[in-house]
This record gives structure tokens, C-alpha cells and sequence, in this order.
């Protein structure tokens, strides 16, 4: 029998990646457009993160591990990678458009 890698009450420290709903937080400098190189950064590292956690998942489950190790890390892995790529596509059109509005003040 493999051996877990993880004990079933450690599966619950994954409700800690909940912090991550903090990056809301953000949505005001998003909006006006500033801060980009660091916010940009920050959605890649999370969907890194996020990635590393499902490619530990199915490594997990094509390892036989039981579904307290697996479950957790294709779920919070899979979440955060489809929440942050579907909007990192929103946050880069938002700046995008306040780049085009910073251009058009220049002109006047």
C-alpha cells in the first residue's frame, strides 16, 4: 500500500488558499490603471501556484494516493488556475483601456 503524503485533517489547511480572495483588494488600482508590472506578477505567480497544485494532484492520483491528498490539490489547483487566467484576460483589457485613456489625455 503507498503510503499518504498527507494525514486527512492536514487536506483541510488547503481552506488557507482562500486568502487569496484578497487580491479583490486590487480592483481599485486595476481600474485606474495603476501598478501594473506588480498586480500582472502577482496573477502569474497565483496561476504558477495554482498549476503546481494540479500537476501535484494528478501526480498524487496517478501515484495511488488516497483521495484525501489528491481531491484537494486538483480542486484548488484547477479553481485557481481557471479563476486567475479567465482574470488575468480581464485585468490586462482594463489596463489596456486605461493606457488608451492616458494616450488620449496627452493628446489634448
Amino acid at each position: 500500500m503507498v503510503e499518504a503524503w498527507f494525514s486527512p485533517e492536514a487536506a483541510y489547511g488547503f481552506s488557507g488558499l482562500a486568502v487569496l480572495g484578497l487580491t479583490a483588494l486590487f480592483a481599485p488600482a486595476i481600474a485606474k490603471g495603476r501598478h501594473r508590472t506588480a498586480i500582472v506578477s502577482l496573477w502569474g505567480a497565483v496561476i504558477v501556484l495554482g498549476a503546481g497544485l494540479l500537476v501535484a494532484g494528478l501526480v498524487a492520483w496517478a501515484g495511488h494516493q488516497p483521495g484525501h491528498v489528491t481531491l484537494p490539490l486538483i480542486v484548488c489547483g484547477l479553481t485557481i488556475v481557471l479563476a486567475y487566467a479567465g482574470s488575468l484576460v480581464f485585468v490586462l483589457k482594463v489596463y489596456r483601456v486605461a493606457e488608451l485613456r492616458k494616450v488620449a489625455a496627452r493628446e489634448l
